[in-house]
């Protein structure tokens, strides 16, 4: 995800209730924040003792191999792009034994999302090598061959809900293999540097084998923004990572900053290029029938127009949830003023009004 903008406290947790009347209306009939939003998944994961049990359960780690402390990591990434966006990862953290971790939550899918996955592990491995040949240089130790070259390991977890490509079940991890390799199902990484884990939240509840501990996780992640109370069940971190999302506990500012980013131009983007791959794909059967040509082009047509028509409804319904907010003007103005029925600025009023 991008980053969003300046920086914020997310780690401060009010140690009273905060007022109803300071509390974003869209937030104020929930009890807790969706961990799948960009500043929520952001927060919770400032907490390093939750952010450990998370590791360990997703890694799958146990005995020996536990991770016992982690260290929070710059989440700039120095990637370009063109535009004045801050391109950072959500979580970016380093282990006790000097492994290098990126966890990210991805809402939607989009074109070259294979691309950008590669793209975020790799700039992580060049950042975090360069960080420990700077950390070998401050220690006064010399930098041989040996170790010029050596890699630390790279873990980037991508928690997706509806981003695809990314695996076909629950869960799949990617890794270098030689090609000679496969259809051998013993087969051992070439290098063990870079490990991509893909999870996929809506294929949880018939996914078999998953340990225990990664099921509450992901179930939290998936429910906790829908739910009213704690589930008797919770225990320990993920007990803990309910209060550390509990509204009433959070910062004025962590929440608005929580409503101004559940719908951004980025998902908008998101829905017509979904849109667009829907079409293409729906196209490409259909050409195969009428003809190759014809199909692509009009399925690329209806993708467009799907998508664009859902990107502006999206983007208009929020303009207009925002105007009634101010309560400057009347219906009918920010009817005309949005280009929409003065049917469905009543219908999002009522919807306002009922929560």
């Amino acid at each position: 995800m991008t980053a969003l903008g300046s920086r914020a406290d997310f780690g401060i947790i009010l140690n009273q209730d905060l007022p109803e009347q300071e509390i974003p209306e869209l937030l104020r009939h929930s009890t807790f924040l969706s961990a799948k939003e960009n500043t929520a998944f952001i927060r919770l994961f400032e907490d390093k003792e939750i952010l450990i049990d998370f590791l360990n359960a997703v890694l799958r780690r146990n005995g020996e191999d536990i991770i016992t402390e982690v260290e929070h990591m710059n989440r700039d990434l120095a990637v370009i792009y063109p535009s004045d966006d801050i391109v950072g990862v959500d979580v970016h953290a380093k282990t006790k034994k000097g492994e290098y971790i990126d966890v990210e939550m991805q809402k939607f899918g989009h074109t070259h999302f294979k691309d950008r996955v590669v793209l975020y592990g790799t700039i992580m491995a060049a950042e975090a090598h360069r960080e420990e040949l700077l950390s070998l240089k401050k220690r006064r130790q010399e930098l041989s061959l040996k170790e010029r070259y050596r890699m630390p390991k790279i873990y980037s977890i991508w928690i997706c809900e509806n981003a695809t490509d990314g695996n076909k079940d629950y869960r799949d991890t990617w890794g270098i293999y030689r090609k000679s390799d496969l259809g051998n199902k013993d087969a051992l990484p070439v290098s063990d540097v870079l490990n991509y884990i893909f999870i996929k939240l809506p294929k949880l509840e018939a996914a078999k084998d998953v340990p225990e501990r990664e099921r509450e996780w992901m179930d939290f992640i998936n429910n906790c923004g829908s739910r009213d109370e704690i589930p008797s069940n919770a225990q320990g971190a993920i007990r803990d990572a309910y209060e550390r999302l509990r509204i009433r506990r959070t910062p004025k500012e962590i929440l608005e900053r929580q409503t101004l980013t559940m719908t951004t131009q980025y998902d908008i983007d998101c829905y017509i290029d979904d849109a667009i791959s829907e079409g293409f794909e729906k196209g490409l059967e259909k050409g195969l029938e009428q003809g190759l040509e014809k199909g692509l082009e009009q399925g690329l047509e209806q993708g467009l127009e799907k998508g664009r028509a859902e990107g502006k409804d999206e983007a208009r319904t929020e303009a207009v949830i925002k105007a009634l907010k101010r309560g400057k003007l009347t219906l009918e103005e920010i009817a005309e003023d949005n280009d929409v029925s003065i049917d469905r600025v009543r219908e999002i009023q009522k919807n306002l009004q009922g929560k």
